[in-house]
């Protein structure tokens, strides 16, 4: 029994680790798509260079946008 809970706690931890490296990784793909809205660049060269959505890149800009007002 003591093993199984090992396991199930060792899992648990990878899938917490691996969903905050996720979460990270997002948060600087955001970072620098806003700071490369400010310097002109277009959404589609944006997200392309970042590997995010045009979608996405839009939605954050626009709610940069709404919050710096």
């Amino acid at each position: 029994m003591c093993r199984e809970m090992e396991k199930i706690y060792s899992e648990g931890m990878e899938s917490g680790e691996k969903r905050g490296i996720e979460k990270g990784e997002l948060k600087k793909a955001k970072e620098t798509a806003l700071s490369m809205a400010e310097e002109g660049m277009d959404v589609k060269t944006i997200a392309r260079l970042v590997k995010i959505s045009e979608k996405d890149v839009q939605k954050w800009i626009d709610e940069n946008l709404c919050t710096m007002k």
